[in-house]
């Protein structure tokens, strides 16, 4: 019984930080255009001379 207990935390262990990881990887990847690498965040409207 202390051999699955062990071998549960060891899983568990190993993929709580891969499932944070991917979920900031993939929030990471999120940010940029694959086409041209520009940032998709919108920018604020540039301040034009009147």
């Amino acid at each position: 019984m202390l051999v699955i207990s062990g071998v549960v935390s060891i899983v568990f262990g190993g993929l709580v930080p891969g499932f944070l990881l991917g979920l900031l990887a993939f929030r990471v990847k999120s940010r940029w255009c694959p086409r041209c690498g520009e940032s998709t965040l919108a920018m604020p409207p540039l301040e034009q001379d009147r």
